[in-house]
């Protein structure tokens, strides 16, 4: 006889915690507080108080035919691995072999220009003083106006 207590006791449990969770999750569809000195109270105090449409089930639109299964989903990611197994093969560090680098590391020291190392001279010194004469000719202070 003792059996057949916790047989009876589980299903009360089980249908009271359900009912638990259900009062639990009704509280957050209450209508909340709304803070009066919000530019929007007005028309939130009116849109809480209007009762919208509910949808029926007709309205629940049909199932979608144009979704890949489950089979055509395992060919796509196969054929994607195989795309990447064929890529890290093509691509790894034994497949080719760097030749020739010195012919071409000479001729692009041959191109390359030696950047010039010279002091400034006077004219260039003139220049960049007239450069910055313009610069500061151009110049305005910022506006003390308040954006």
């Amino acid at each position: 006889m003792n059996g057949a207590t916790g047989k009876i006791v589980r299903p009360g449990v089980l249908i009271a915690l359900t009912a638990l969770a259900v009062s639990g999750c009704a509280s957050p569809f209450k209508t909340a507080a709304i803070d009066p000195t919000s530019p929007v109270a007005e028309a939130t105090r009116v849109a809480a108080g209007q009762k919208g449409r509910r949808p029926t089930f007709a309205e629940i639109p049909a199932v979608p035919t144009d979704v890949r299964g489950p089979a055509r989903i395992k060919a796509v990611i196969e054929g994607e691995q195989r795309a990447a197994a064929k890529l890290r093969r093509d691509a790894a560090p034994e497949t080719f072999k760097l030749k020739d680098t010195e012919a071409y590391a000479a001729q692009a020291r041959a191109s390359a220009k030696a950047p010039d190392f010279a002091a400034p001279t006077e004219a260039d010194r003139a220049e960049t003083e007239a450069f910055a004469a313009a610069a500061r000719g151009r110049a305005s202070a910022p506006s003390s106006q308040p954006k």
